[in-house]
Order: C-alpha cells, then structure tokens, then sequence
C-alpha cells in the first residue's frame, strides 16, 4: 500500500510503499519503537519514539489550525473503522503545504 514519508533528515517529502507489517513500518522510519499521531479522521503520522534523543531533527504539520511538534522521521498511513493500516487520503502535496522544517 501506499505511505508517505516525511524524511527529516534529509528534508523530503515522499511516497513509499508499506508492506503492511510493523518490521516495514520501523524499517521506513529507521527507528526501534514508534508512536502514533492521530492528524484526521482517517489519517495518522507514525514518528521514531526516540526522535528527541537523536539528532534534534524536527517538523511541524499544521492543519485546520492544530500544530504538531514532531522529532525524527515521519510516516503517514490511513486507518479503517477497525484499525488496519490503509493508504492515506492525504498526497504527498498535500503534505508537502502543511509540513514545516525545524522549530
């Protein structure tokens, strides 16, 4: 299925694909745990767990009016009603507006 990475260390925006399992998932981000951001209603931002204790890389995603403040890698993955990763709604464009590098 379809993702989209927020590559902060090299400061890129892309599209990857997610094979549907956790080791994929801490693969992309290149992290060991992992926690969960809810952005929408079906949308959500995978982030390094540890992102504060590594290189001090940061992002802000900004939409509606709601900032999040962000360390590490991201991964954004949609959501079904019951809770299985799916592509997100959300294109890498659209993503690449609301994404804002450092502090």
């Amino acid at each position: 299925m379809k993702a989209i990475l927020i590559g902060v260390y090299a400061e890129e925006i892309i599209e990857v694909e997610h094979d549907g399992t956790l080791q994929n998932i801490y693969d992309l981000l290149v992290c060991k745990t992992f926690d969960v951001v809810r952005i929408d209603d079906v949308n959500s931002i995978f982030v390094d767990d540890e992102g504060l204790l590594k290189h001090n890389f940061y992002f802000k995603y900004s939409d509606n009016g709601r900032v999040f403040q962000l360390a590490g890698n991201g991964l954004i993955l949609g959501v079904d009603d019951v809770g299985n990763s799916i592509s997100p709604t959300l294109t890498v464009e659209d993503v690449k507006s609301k994404v804002t590098w450092g502090i």
